[in-house]
């Protein structure tokens, strides 16, 4: 996947005096990760680093934080055409109709219904999205932006978003500016009134507009679409990871091909059945290892590992945490 956090989240950590090279070096990051306009690394990767930028400075509201240091222009031509557009519902309209040329898997959509606005984002067949700080990024920043364009307050009815419940959400509250906040809902999102839709945006400006919406436009059509066909596998894949390891035999049948092409489109798209695997094996387990109501030893044959000792050291792999360690904050 494409990010355009990564420099933002080294920047804020050296600010608060971490250690970013080391960071860079643990998670494999490039060199060039500070000024990168976007990095590509895997989701679970994501994961791991937003997690580690947490430890190395102890902000448990990461997310929230980095969303205040918002550095203008990171995302491109999608936020200018924001900023050019006359109000705020035309400025989510176009974070939904671009929100492709900043990430590859992530989907944001928009709808407007008896007086509620309602923006979302999923990503597909991860059920906690982009994780805990980038989750709460994208909810803190809509409504910051949408502060600083309007200068108005932009208070949202209520918010939610995929991973479960924090230990203390405060903070979160005062950033968001309700009390309506829902945890484990899949997505994260928040519904704004009409009213709150219709305030015109300050830096309006549709002469530019015009000509940021055409360049955007042309952009999205040169675009290659090389990630619908890894969607289409995670999801045949987390759909048979229930009790057995899904193989490529099967889930190349459910896509009515053969596993040779199966595993050729995989190659062309930079990766293979196996990494894949691995990486929904991974996300799956971040997600339910939060969720106190699943026991590790559903986890464990959830995902199909022979005992939950294989599964403990699998997890242990990926976040550097045993699943109580993890599950225990």
């Amino acid at each position: 996947m494409h990010s355009r956090i990564v420099g933002l989240v080294l920047t804020y950590v050296r600010s608060k005096g971490g250690d970013g090279d080391r960071l860079i070096r643990e998670l494999g990051l490039p060199k060039t990760a500070d000024s990168d306009v976007e990095v590509v690394l895997a989701l679970p990767v994501l994961h791991a680093f937003l997690e580690a930028a947490e430890r190395e400075i102890d902000d448990p509201f990461l997310g929230v934080h980095i969303a205040t240091a918002y550095r203008r222009g990171i995302f491109g031509v999608m936020e200018y055409a924001c900023r050019s557009a006359p109000t705020l519902r035309e400025a989510l309209h176009r974070i939904t109709r671009f929100r492709a040329l900043m990430n590859d898997i992530v989907v944001v959509s928009f709808e407007e219904r008896d007086g509620i606005g309602v923006i979302e984002q999923r990503v597909a067949v991860n059920p906690i999205c982009l994780g805990r700080h980038a989750n709460e990024f994208f909810v803190a920043t809509l409504v910051d932006q949408a502060r600083l364009l309007t200068g108005q307050s932009c208070l949202p009815e209520r918010v939610w978003l995929a991973h479960p419940r924090p230990k203390r959400t405060g903070e979160l509250v005062s950033a968001f500016g309700t009390e309506e906040i829902e945890f484990g809902k899949e997505a994260n999102g928040l519904a704004v009134a009409s009213a709150v839709l219709d305030l015109p945006i300050v830096t309006s400006d549709p002469s530019l507009l015009a000509v940021l919406d055409e360049h955007a436009e042309q952009s999205l059509a040169q675009r290659p679409k090389t990630q619908d066909f890894v969607g289409q596998v995670r999801r045949c894949v987390r759909e048979r990871l229930r009790g057995a390891v899904p193989t490529v035999e099967t889930v190349a049948a459910d896509l009515r091909m053969s596993a040779r092409t199966l595993q050729r489109r995989l190659t062309d798209d930079g990766t293979s059945f196996a990494r894949l695997l691995e990486s929904v094996r991974e996300e799956l387990a971040r997600a339910w290892v939060a969720d106190p109501k699943m026991t590790f030893a559903e986890i464990a044959f959830a995902l199909g590992y022979a005992d939950q000792p294989a599964f403990s050291r699998a997890f242990k792999r990926w976040t550097r945490k045993t699943p109580s360690e993890f599950r225990g904050g």
